[in-house]
């Protein structure tokens, strides 16, 4: 490797370098999250000023998280993250992998956390007298016969130095998902009234028109109220028309209980009440039935039954609701014609000398849903399952390490050395490691 080439190396290998990048989006993720993202530019003269909203559309601040330098802080991370891993995983790798049974009695002797004592036994009695009390301590110890003695070895949780590349894994996993999402899948909106039919969305951004192959018919809207008047909830209910369906499909979306159909997700964001109402009238007498969008101060007639009706007056909130209409209604009798008051989505009876009719108006509504295509989804979750295995096993489980060496003394006993070591949370292996060398102790065939 050339001097250029070590030095791009230990650059892209730098933690320093890792903790700038990860203040820099943290920092960049606040301020996504403090301005709205994908708004009109109208919205951001009106909220921002034209002058600061200029400088938003300049550095693509209303749209970051798709922006060119953020996607090229997420390559530098990754370049970090990968360079990292290959450079520190060999030497984990090692330890791992490491002959713990290749340790001299020097070494031994030096480990801060030792205890020393002696057993009744010679040295290969006490050896397999020792690993079966280290077996039942949860310690499965390996053996190996030496010049001097007998060196036993055991460990827990060797594999949870690799802890740190699993999440360096997830988050590269994550960012995959995400970039196959972004390149296969899109988002996107559609606005349309009650009793229409859609069959297509429009991309955000772009307004690009998307084929759904399957057909959307908004069959009601619906808003649920709290005693004080604010809405609760609105609802929309659907009847999807789908070819690889055997039927129409009647469903609703809700406020965060979106809808899921051939991978694409529909939320309900948001709504609208129209200037026009839809209007049912049926003859109780003949059963006919008229259907209408009316708006209001325009006369409709039904010349099947010589009738006209339309709305007079409404009163409405001050959300634009309409709570209550006025009607006119006359048929061809030579009565005068009948006006009176209803409330939304109430039926009428209206008498006339020769019929009696049901009369059912409503307000009409616009629905807006959101639309998302995101095949990659399953590829972050998966991302998020391997950083959560990866969290685990780096920070709730410890690398602990225990040798036993016995070697024969001039009275034919065995001097019994035990001796070990943790990676992180020393505390908790300190106090583990004293109660293994009391229960060692308080066993018959062992003495001081």
């Amino acid at each position: 490797m050339t001097k250029e080439q070590n030095q791009v190396w230990r650059f892209f290998a730098s933690v320093k370098l890792a903790l700038i990048v990860i203040f820099m989006l943290a920092v960049i993720s606040i301020i996504g999250t403090i301005i709205p993202q994908g708004k009109q530019p109208a919205f951001y003269i009106q909220e921002y000023g034209a002058d600061l909203a200029r400088l938003f559309q300049v550095l693509d601040i209303t749209n970051m998280y798709s922006s060119w330098w953020f996607i090229t802080l997420l390559i530098v991370f990754s370049a970090n993250l990968i360079v990292c891993s290959i450079d520190r995983l060999p030497n984990a790798w090692r330890m791992v992998r490491l002959d713990n049974l290749d340790t001299t009695p020097e070494r031994l002797q030096k480990m801060p956390l030792k205890a020393e004592m002696k057993l009744a036994a010679d040295v290969p009695a006490a050896a397999e007298k020792i690993s079966r009390l280290l077996a039942a301590a949860g310690w499965k110890a390996a053996r190996r016969d030496q010049k001097e003695g007998v060196l036993l070895f055991a460990q827990k949780g060797a594999w949870s130095r690799l802890g740190a590349y699993m999440v360096h894994i997830s988050i590269l996993t994550i960012f995959a998902g995400a970039l196959f999402g972004a390149v296969f899948g899109f988002k996107a909106s559609i606005f349309f009234p009650e009793g229409e039919t859609v069959g297509h969305v429009f991309e955000r951004g772009t307004a690009r028109p998307i084929p759904l192959n399957f057909e959307l018919h908004v069959e009601n809207f619906e808003i649920g109220y709290y005693p004080n008047g604010m809405v609760r909830e609105y609802r929309s209910d659907l009847i999807i028309t789908d070819p690889e369906l055997p039927e129409p499909w009647r469903t609703s979306i809700r406020v965060n209980h979106p809808l899921k159909h051939r991978g694409l997700t529909f939320y309900q964001s948001s709504y609208e009440p129209m200037s026009e109402f839809m209007i049912n009238v049926r003859n109780n007498e003949t059963g006919r039935e008229r259907y209408a969008l009316v708006p209001p101060g325009r006369q409709v007639s039904w010349g099947e039954e010589d009738v006209t009706f339309g709305v007079m007056n409404t009163m409405t909130d001050r959300m634009g609701r309409v709570h209550e209409f006025q009607i006119w209604f006359a048929d061809s009798s030579e009565a005068d014609p009948s006006v009176f008051n209803m409330q939304d989505k109430q039926t009428v009876t209206v008498q006339r000398p020769d019929n009696n009719y049901s009369f059912y108006i409503q307000q009409r509504y616009a629905t807006g849903l959101q639309v998302a295509k995101d095949p990659g989804v399953w590829i972050v979750y998966l991302g998020f399952a391997l950083m959560c295995l990866g969290l685990y096993t780096t920070f709730m489980i410890t690398h602990r390490r225990l040798w036993v060496h016995l070697t024969p003394d001039d009275r034919g006993q065995t001097r019994l050395l035990l001796c070990g070591g943790s990676n992180r949370n020393k505390a908790a292996f300190d106090q583990r490691f004293t109660e293994l060398a009391e229960r060692l102790r308080q066993n018959q065939a062992i003495k001081q």
